[in-house]
């Protein structure tokens, strides 16, 4: 049975039992800071689990991407060493919101193992907790599994979503690959021991409790159903492969890195035990293989690699990839042609693969060709360390040497490790990380952010009560920028209160509000709420689990929970940024039109000053591509589209063509917005009634900001306008200063004959005469020294070889380094053997250049000279045995240095 064909059957059976199938979330967790990367399937859930969130089924389905590689779960360094860890997996998961219970969780997973896939009763055996009986006796009574093929254990069969919160106890069902799978025959003892042999292929959680710390048990008076099984062990089973690396889940990318490289994958066991470069040649195909899948997805669901957060795990997963197929092949590149057969075999049920191609190929060329440059050096430096460190009898590399090779050569921690691992030799964990936070420190201490008054936790804590208490908060923005409401809840920042007075600060919770709130890259609004005499200032608008948050400023009287109020956005602002956030959705549209569809999202900022757009894309964009995209997105401004705005499903949208924007949570009804046939996107901002309120658009800079990602910024409206009249009025200047007259059709005049171009062209031309000239003039500065003058001056001496020399000091008031290393060279010349020192006259700094005979400069070398000299003049430099530069600050004691030298001469 296909590895699709077991996917496609278990939403099949679980729809057929009254479930909704959700799909997938997003690698990448939305509003959860407490998550890594989506690491299993009640993720999305989590909320409706806790009571936060309310959904319109009490049952679901769902296939889900998965990652562990960092943090409590960290699969990383045994993933292609063993049949089973991985960085990506897909967990299959049906779930249960106080709707059914045991009875029928386990009904449905033994008879969709058992009938639906027809796997021997006789190769399943079930574990649950030692105190739940009622499990074990529905096992044995209702399903008919024998007593002694349910066995029981104490922690591994107890879950806790953390130190408080939903808990219980939990039933794993077990897949027995038979004896040649491991060596121990005892079911018991092989589940206990973590054999092999006996692997767990579904999980069952039952939610009964509530734990209130220290340990206290509360029973829900819902109980949810919380089940994950992972697919690749589920189709290593049907397809009868004790390996899951063996499956048609990974055998495309392996086949098609084996023909890349012109290699043999082998998985015979006898082979493998005997021959230890086919062991190492088929652990890397396996690395590849999986570290491709999670590489790829990552980078479709938004991940780009970086030194920092999730980042830097798609960064330490994707080199730890590049180094075993640099181990396989000096010369050959396999991830991005076993990306190409990844999105091949699985593009079909995750289309965002089909979709990103582009984007996920060229980031990860990109990345490898960033390593490889480095990868060689850094590796030959690494055995250096590594010899050193033997050599000295030691079997421990220090932290300080993890730490330069990460942060020099770009070598994740776990890389060193398993280089110096293989090489007989540990990795001082804890120094690195020392290392490591002192460097975060000093970053944080450079950076010149503003910190939060209010304490970040504490109103997270705020909204979430707010929302467990069953209150919502209604926005009125969309029809206005004023509304009236009533104080639901308030905090001074810190802690909950009651009423906020004249002069202080809080956050002001209403049960309607006209203010938008910080989301989906759009700013939150700012203005006023009033309450009768009382008068707060809105200084910004947040909002944490669709709970809008007001900070405040109260400026007149207090609010008090409970008081009726009128809410002011205001105008100048919300007009602006509207008009700002509409241009995103045309300026995304055109990047696509005018660069390709591998464009995607990968951030923005929308405020009342300006739209700045972060996008996926591999090079700087040309001046051209740029008025091409400005082009089409003000056609759409003058073409005057109607902003049409439409309630739906996500399913219907997507049938609509509807883009999904990047940061944006999208619930069971999303609202799509369109503009003309040009735009179709869903959002949850504010936005324009025509697309004509824009006015005007303009992009004022495009940078990079990381490895394929590109930065947009932009203005529109009153901003755009000012910029392009301020354009004219420096165009209209540079025009007549170059000799151009305005004539009474100015514009239809520049657009025919073209003289903004040859402006352009003087311009240039003015520059190569500037360029001509400061050329001539350093020729002049140099031909005013006398160089026979100081040449005839020069000093004798001997040097050790018993030969004559001269030394040359010179003190010139020159500051430029090319004369001054043409003066010494002239000087050597004229000497025709010896030294020549120079020292210069800048601004602060002044440079010397000291010159030696090659002859000479194996006993006297010219960098061990400027080291003395500038060493006096509190300075410093280096080079090469017969020339050096530096500089240094204390002209003052030139005529010290120079005595020195001569006196280092024998002179």
């Amino acid at each position: 049975m296909k590895s699709s064909e077991i996917r496609n059957a278990f939403v099949k059976y679980f729809e057929k039992q009254g479930h909704r199938h959700v799909p997938s979330s997003s690698l990448i967790p939305e509003n959860d800071p407490t998550l890594l990367f989506a690491n299993a399937g009640m993720n999305q859930f989590k909320n409706t689990f806790l009571g936060l969130e309310k959904r319109d089924y009490s049952r679901a389905v769902t296939v889900q991407k998965c990652v562990r590689a960092g943090g409590k779960h960290n699969d990383l360094e045994n993933v292609g060493f063993t049949a089973r860890h991985h960085t990506f997996f897909e967990m299959l998961g049906n779930f249960s919101f106080g709707d059914y219970f045991k009875k029928d969780a386990i009904h449905f997973a033994w008879e969709f193992l058992t009938k639906e896939l027809a796997i021997p009763k006789e190769k399943l055996y079930v574990t649950v907790h030692i105190s739940d009986d009622e499990a074990a006796e529905i096992w044995h009574t209702q399903e008919g599994i024998p007593k002694d093929r349910i066995f029981r254990f104490d922690q591994d069969n107890f879950w806790k979503m953390g130190d408080t919160g939903p808990c219980g106890p939990c039933t794993e069902i077990f897949y027995d690959h038979g004896p040649k799978a491991g060596t121990i025959a005892d079911p018991y003892k092989g589940i206990a021991a973590g054999e092999d042999r006996f692997v767990e292929i579904w999980n069952l959680v039952f939610m009964q409790y509530f734990e209130n710390p220290p340990g206290t048990l509360t029973p829900l008076p819902k109980p949810s159903v919380d089940t994950g099984s992972g697919l690749e062990r589920v189709v290593a089973a049907m397809q009868g492969k004790f390996n899951n690396y063996d499956t048609d889940l990974f055998m495309p990318m392996i086949e098609r890195a084996c023909k890349i490289g012109n290699l043999e994958y082998i998985t015979d066991k006898e082979v493998l035990t005997k021959n230890k470069d086919i062991t190492e040649r088929t652990s890397a195909l396996r690395v590849l293989a999986d570290h491709c899948r999670s590489s790829s997805f990552l980078i479709a669901d938004g991940a780009l690699p970086s030194n920092e957060g999730r980042g830097y795990v798609l960064r330490r997963i994707m080199r730890r990839a590049i180094r075993y197929g640099r181990k396989l092949s000096a010369d050959q590149s396999f991830l991005p042609g076993m990306a190409e057969a990844l999105i091949e075999s699985m593009g079909a049920v995750y289309p965002e693969l089909k979709e990103r191609r582009d984007h996920i190929l060229n980031t990860i060329r990109d990345e490898e060709d960033r390593f490889i440059s480095t990868l060689d050096n850094g590796t030959n430096i690494l055995m250096d360390e590594l010899h050193r460190t033997k050599a000295k009898g030691l079997k421990e590399l220090s932290g300080e040497v993890v730490f330069k090779m990460y942060d020099t050569y770009g070598f994740p921690a776990d890389l060193t490790r398993v280089i110096a691992n293989e090489n007989g030799i540990e990795v001082n964990e804890a120094a690195f990380e020392k290392e490591m936070e002192a460097n975060r420190a000093k970053s944080k201490a450079s950076w010149k952010g503003k910190a939060l008054d209010a304490d970040e936790q504490h109103l997270i804590k705020f909204a979430k009560d707010y929302s467990a208490s069953g209150k919502t908060v209604t926005f009125v923005g969309y029809e206005g920028t004023a509304g009236k409401g009533k104080v639901t809840a308030l905090s001074n920042g810190h802690t909950t209160v009651t009423t906020l007075k004249s002069g202080e600060t809080g956050v002001m919770i209403l049960d309607k509000t006209s203010f938008y709130g910080e989301g989906g890259g759009q700013a939150g609004d700012v203005g006023y709420i009033m309450a009768g005499t009382g008068r707060a200032k809105v200084i910004n608008t947040t909002k944490i689990d669709d709970i809008i948050l007001h900070h405040v400023e109260v400026e007149h009287d207090s609010f008090t929970i409970g008081a009726h109020v009128e809410t002011t956005v205001s105008s100048f602002e919300r007009r602006n940024t509207m008009s700002n956030h509409s241009a995103t959705h045309l300026l995304h549209s055109a990047l696509r039109k005018v660069l390709g569809t591998h464009v995607t999202q990968a951030g923005s900022l929308v405020d009342s000053q300006k739209t700045r757009f972060d996008f996926t894309h591999n090079k700087p964009l040309s001046s051209e591509e740029i008025k091409q995209i400005e082009d089409l997105v003000n056609e759409q401004i003058a073409e005057a589209h109607d902003v049409k705005v439409e309630i739906m499903s996500p399913k219907e949208a997507s049938a609509k063509g509807a883009m999904a924007l990047f940061g944006e949570k999208y619930g069971d009804q999303v609202r799509v917005l369109t503009m003309g046939d040009f735009s179709c996107e869903l959002c949850g901002g504010t936005h324009v009634k025509n697309t004509s309120q824009i006015r005007l658009f303009k992009i004022i800079s495009e940078a990079g900001v990381s490895s394929g990602v590109r930065r947009v910024e932009a203005i529109t409206g009153d901003g755009a306008v000012r910029y392009a009249m301020n354009s004219i009025q420096h165009l209209d200047e540079a025009l007549a200063t170059a000799g151009f007259q305005k004539s009474p059709h100015y514009l239809k005049h520049l657009e025919t004959t073209g003289e903004t171009a040859t402006l352009a062209h003087r311009v240039e031309t003015l520059k190569e005469q500037i360029k001509q000239m400061e050329k001539e003039m350093k020729k002049l500065q140099g031909g005013q020294i006398n160089v026979d003058d100081l040449a005839a001056k020069a000093l004798s001496f001997k040097t050790k070889a018993g030969s004559s020399a001269k030394l040359v000091l010179a003190d010139l008031a020159l500051d430029d380094r090319q004369v001054l290393a043409e003066v010494t060279d002239h000087l050597k010349n004229k000497i025709q053997s010896g030294i020549v020192v120079v020292v210069g006259q800048g601004e602060g700094s002044h440079p010397i250049i000291v010159s030696v005979s090659k002859e000479i400069s194996g006993e006297t070398k010219a960098g061990d000279l400027l080291k003395e000299v500038a060493g006096l003049m509190g300075g410093k430099g280096g080079g090469r045995p017969d020339f050096a530069q530096g500089a240094a600050p204390n002209r003052a004691s030139l005529p010290e240095a120079f005595s020195k030298v001569k006196s280092l001469l024998g002179i």
